[in-house]
């Protein structure tokens, strides 16, 4: 059942709102505080926020000297270093020896430090979070290709290419190998996903080096890891989704068979 508003209801205006309200200041004036203007620490603060989570700012990323932020924003270092300290108490920013400033992923310690505890050493908490970056890289393969902007195949492209070379240069290449999945992500345009990549490989890192120090004693396993993310990068460069995601999963299958193939 609808209610219907009477045209005296409707006529309720600016002009005798006034009637309603208490005759005297006093009497609602106490219900109001003074509006404070907003701290420069705050302002600072939400600006790299704003930044992190519209992902122009990933994971890893180094900002700024706190001179040259301060510069750019504009104030003072007292205010900048607050508005600095506030993101590093909830998280999002890592202030490293020497003042250098360090994007942190929003998944935060809380979840990182318990699962590598949990994995360290747990071939079968390996191959479980493995089965995990299957779900999720099969779709950030696939969304790439569909997706993925110049600045993403360009960065895409620098990273596979430091790969080829440090597989030529009998280099583990762990780094380039994240950096490379990392790009991936990144292209999807999530930036959550992004976030949630950066700890995955974050908790791989020392695995997948014990990994990589066995496997490439063959030149085969090097030979086709290689071939592997070539494959991965053409079908993302050609905007094909289904070829992109069976690229990866050919690849991620082939790491999750070695990684057994070393613990039997």
């Amino acid at each position: 059942m609808s209610i219907q508003n009477s045209p005296s209801d409707l006529a309720l205006t600016a002009g005798n709102i006034s009637n309603i309200l208490p005759q005297s200041h006093g009497r609602y004036s106490d219900l109001l505080t003074r509006i404070q203007q907003r701290r420069f620490s705050d302002e600072i603060a939400d600006q790299i926020l704003g930044l992190i989570k519209k992902g122009k700012l990933r994971p890893g990323d180094t900002l700024p000297s706190e001179r040259e932020m301060a510069l750019s924003l504009g104030v003072s270092p007292p205010p900048l270093r607050e508005g600095l300290k506030k993101l590093e108490t909830l998280g999002f920013i890592e202030i490293q020896p020497r003042r250098k400033i360090v994007v942190k992923s929003i998944t935060g310690k809380s979840m990182q430090d318990p699962l590598v505890q949990a994995i360290e050493g747990d071939i079968e908490m390996v191959i479980q979070l493995l089965e995990v970056r299957k779900i999720l890289e099969a779709w950030a393969a696939s969304r790439a290709a569909q997706r993925a902007e110049p600045r993403h195949m360009e960065r895409l492209e620098e990273v596979f290419e430091q790969l080829r070379k440090d597989y030529e240069s009998d280099t583990l290449g762990v780094d380039a190998d994240a950096r490379f999945h990392l790009s991936i992500y990144e292209a999807t345009g999530n930036t959550i996903l992004c976030h949630i990549g950066f700890t995955i490989f974050d908790i791989l890192w020392q695995s997948q080096k014990l990994t990589r120090e066995t496997m490439f004693k063959e030149e085969e396993n090097k030979r086709r890891l290689l071939e592997q993310h070539q494959a991965i990068f053409q079908a993302i460069k050609e905007g094909n989704p289904r070829k992109a995601r069976s690229a990866i999963l050919t690849h991620l299958n082939f790491a999750k068979k070695k990684i057994l193939e070393l613990a039997s």
